[in-house]
């Protein structure tokens, strides 16, 4: 039993870390195509996820050693189709006109093993048909060939890592893997009976894709320094191979400036109120009565936003001078910049708090300008 047990173990392990990664990739393709990643979804999505890593680990767990491997002499596959029927029938404990003997032979390892391939594959199966709507032909190629992809990396010795296949490539496998995601398909609409169908959930996301969600703005937020800093890498990267003396960073008030303007700024305007990052999650800004925001309205908002909070914690990060200094004035002067500065944080601070804690729609920075985020339209149900 250790056997299954620690390859889930190892699962459960990896799997926040493995759901950590795909996050941005699975957001964006579902704000995409729905406008709404809901729970329904994301609960079928990483359960799936789940199920896959857990499959894999089945498959390759426990690990032996290199030498361990190098000194195996036993066959490395089986290409004799029905050798594990045979194989039950004649080497367990059953006989036919034996009741007796039927429940101690289902608890031989003769039994077992075909049986466990076929539940490994049983949840493929179930979530082809149930939520990637795969009829049975297109259910039983991905099952014949992801159990022939199982297969494989037993043959290649975990892709050639090993000296040679340290478990049996068997053709029986292939049959029982696919068998199990057919099985699973069969009884799908028994286990899914009362879950939503996949037509209820796409429904629901398109009726929730219309309101832009802080989670979808996030998404975009995230893609969007990515995209920033990719683009400052190269620029610098370029300077330095062409010895410029230009260096774009966010260290520097300048490098900020042009970051800020150039992107969140300029780049808006002439994507007509789109950045890289709206445009993966398929929202818009939008200025009040017109069909796209100002450069005057985009400097407003992203002026509130980033290059205000920045400038007034550079001035913060300088003030230590100034209180240590013999001038009284200055001091005092200091201290009252610095009670500004400080009341200027508390109150931004409180402002995005409230508007995330009340899921408020629109942020201060966005009223100032007369600037709104809305979503694109999502629903085709041509497709």
């Amino acid at each position: 039993m250790s056997a299954y047990i620690e390859p889930i173990r190892v699962a459960v392990f990896l799997f926040p870390f493995l759901a950590l990664f795909l996050s941005l990739p699975i957001f964006v393709k579902q704000y995409r195509q729905y406008g709404r990643f809901i729970f329904s979804r994301g609960a079928i999505i990483y359960t799936f996820i789940f199920y896959l890593l857990c499959a894999y680990f089945l498959v390759i767990l426990p690990l032996p050693s290199r030498e361990a491997v190098a000194q195996m002499t036993g066959p490395k596959y089986n290409l004799i189709l029905g050798t594990s029927l045979k194989d039950f029938l004649s080497d367990t404990v059953l006989h036919l006109n034996d009741p007796s003997t039927f429940l101690p032979a289902l608890k031989q390892s003769f039994f077992l093993e075909p049986a466990f391939n076929v539940l490994l594959f049983f949840p493929l199966g179930v979530y082809l048909r149930y939520y990637f709507k795969f009829d049975w032909k297109k259910t039983l190629v991905v099952a014949f060939f992801a159990s022939l992809f199982v297969e494989l990396t037993q043959l290649t010795g975990l892709y050639f890592i090993y000296p040679r296949p340290y478990r049996l490539f068997d053709v029986n496998d292939l049959f029982h893997n696919t068998l199990g995601g057919m099985i699973g398909y069969g009884m799908t609409p028994l286990l899914t009976i009362f879950l939503p169908t996949r037509q209820e959930i796409d429904e629901a996301s398109y009726e929730k894709g219309l309101e832009v969600t802080l989670v979808r703005r996030f998404v975009a937020l995230v893609i969007d320094w990515l995209a920033i800093g990719i683009l400052a890498f190269v620029i610098n990267l370029s300077a330095r191979l062409f010895s410029l003396p230009f260096e774009m960073t966010r260290e520097t008030i300048t490098g900020y400036f042009i970051q800020v303007v150039g992107y969140w700024v300029i780049l808006n305007y002439f994507m007509k109120g789109q950045t890289f990052g709206k445009r993966a999650v398929k929202i818009k800004i939008v200025q009040t009565a017109k069909k796209k925001p100002s450069l005057v309205a985009l400097f407003i908002r992203y002026g509130l936003l980033y290059l205000i909070p920045n400038f007034f914690g550079r001035v913060m990060s300088q003030l230590a001078t100034a209180l240590n200094s013999s001038n009284r004035q200055i001091q005092q002067m200091a201290i009252l910049v610095f009670f500004l500065i400080t009341g200027y944080f508390i109150v931004f601070s409180l402002s995005m708090l409230v508007t995330v804690v009340l899921r408020k729609r629109v942020f201060f920075y966005e009223k100032a300008s007369h600037t709104h985020i809305e979503s694109l339209p999502q629903k085709d149900l041509s497709r």
